[in-house]
């Protein structure tokens, strides 16, 4: 097998000229038209300027405008110099403590001294030898200002009186004034006619006895003395001894109007059920009573089985018992009397009342029950004309009340008796409030503590 070499070389000189001739471009032919000197000439070029146009108004006073700004007056607008500024007050100071000076220079000049004190040395070790040497018989007086010092020799005995003394007055005055304020008031004591007048709490009193009538006293007439005898009547307490007494009551509500009271009467009456007016302490209008608690739970289940719409409230009313009455009359016992027979009329239709609401259909009363009602209305009607002779008019016309009312009742029950209804065992309940609210005026009135 043979083996060739071959050999490859480069000639610089050629490459450089194969490199020219590559970056060569043909260069276009230019078109040129040659002149000759006699065609042509140079001019030369001369600088133009421009001229400005001429300034308007307008533009005349904005440029002054603008200047004006620029103006060395305009920035310092404040021309006037005021000085420093100096405060009042410390103005004043300088001025105290310039007097001060002067009128320390003015005191050493007097005194012949014109060198200054030293304020730095203790004042306490330069005088130390002047304190040292004073004594308590005269005052000290200090050489530099002439203050004079000196010590109280004796108990100020005048001060310590004088403020003695005002104490000593100020609590008497104070004393005197709650005194004062704890006295009874003279214009609350009796009137020289009721000093002179003697009561006297026996039974059988029947006038007042005067005692000695003061010196210059009126002269009463015979018409004067008996209007003077019998208010004093009027006003003699009497004991007597009359028993408590309680009820339960179906109040249906209270009203602040008397005209709502009535109203809500009238209505009930149309239902025909009972109805009565308080107005002691307020208008309460009331539906019905018992004597006892569980009566009026059943009187209440009869008043609502007759009228659900109706709100009925159980309320106990009391009647305090009384040890001491107004009485001017002959008989004070008339009094309990009277009461006593009208409770025991009063529990005997309550009674009535009661059993016969309870039947599904009203029973008639018996003989002997009616019987007992017009017996005991009767004596009530005969104890209440011996209430007249030793009551005041307004008791009296309280009474007259009670026995309407009691009047009223019986007649309801007499009605019954011929035709049996609950309407009139509901005005005969109606009848015996309005006794029971009379009776509790009547103590409230004559009754005494």
């Amino acid at each position: 097998m043979n083996k060739a070499r071959i050999t490859y070389r480069f000639d610089p000189k050629e490459a450089a000229e194969s490199t020219r001739k590559a970056s060569r471009v043909p260069d276009q032919e230019e078109k040129v038209i040659p002149l000759y000197q006699e065609e042509f000439k140079v001019i030369p070029e001369e600088p133009t300027y421009v001229v400005p146009d001429q300034v308007t108004p307008y533009q005349q006073a904005e440029r002054e405008q603008v200047e004006h700004l620029f103006e060395p007056h305009a920035l310092n607008t404040f021309t006037t110099d005021f000085g420093n500024w100096h405060s009042q007050i410390e103005t004043e100071s300088d001025r105290v403590e310039r007097i001060i000076r002067d009128s320390q220079e003015a005191k050493e000049r007097q005194g012949g001294r014109e060198e200054p004190i030293d304020r730095s040395e203790p004042r306490i070790e330069r005088n130390q030898d002047e304190w040292s040497s004073w004594t308590p018989k005269g005052p000290y007086v200090e050489p530099e200002t002439g203050a004079r010092y000196a010590k109280s020799s004796g108990t100020p005995w005048i001060r310590i009186a004088t403020s003695v003394a005002g104490a000593v007055v100020t609590g008497i005055a104070f004393g005197f004034f709650v005194l004062s304020m704890f006295s009874s008031d003279p214009k609350s004591g009796d009137s020289p006619a009721v000093k002179n007048t003697v009561a006297v709490s026996s039974p059988k009193a029947q006038a007042v006895v005067p005692s000695k009538a003061p010196t210059g006293a009126t002269k009463v007439t015979p018409d004067q003395g008996t209007a003077i005898a019998a208010t004093a009547n009027a006003g003699v307490v009497t004991a007597v001894q009359i028993p408590a007494k309680s009820y339960t009551f179906l109040q249906n509500g209270v009203f602040s109007s008397l005209q709502g009271a009535q109203a809500t009467q009238d209505t009930l009456k149309k239902k025909g059920l009972a109805s009565a007016l308080d107005t002691m302490d307020k208008l309460t209008v009331f539906v019905g009573f018992a004597k006892t608690k569980d009566d009026a739970l059943t009187l209440r289940g009869e008043v609502q089985s007759a009228d659900k719409s109706i709100e009925v409230y159980m309320k106990s009313l009391e009647i305090p018992a009384a040890t001491g009455i107004r009485w001017g009359g002959q008989k004070p016992e008339a009094v309990p009397a009277f009461l006593a027979e009208g409770d025991k009329l009063l529990n005997t239709m309550t009674g009535l009342t009661l059993v016969h609401l309870a039947e599904t259909k009203p029973g008639a009363l018996a003989d002997a029950s009616v019987q007992t009602i017009h017996a005991s209305h009767q004596q009530l009607t005969t104890l209440s004309t011996s209430l007249n002779e030793g009551l005041a008019d307004d008791s009296k016309a309280i009474v007259q009340k009670m026995v309407s009312a009691m009047n009223s009742a019986v007649q309801s029950m007499d009605e019954y008796k011929k035709t049996p209804s609950a309407a009139m065992l509901w005005q005969t309940q109606s009848s015996m409030m309005q006794y029971i609210i009379a009776q509790k005026e009547l103590l409230k009135k004559i009754s005494v503590s």
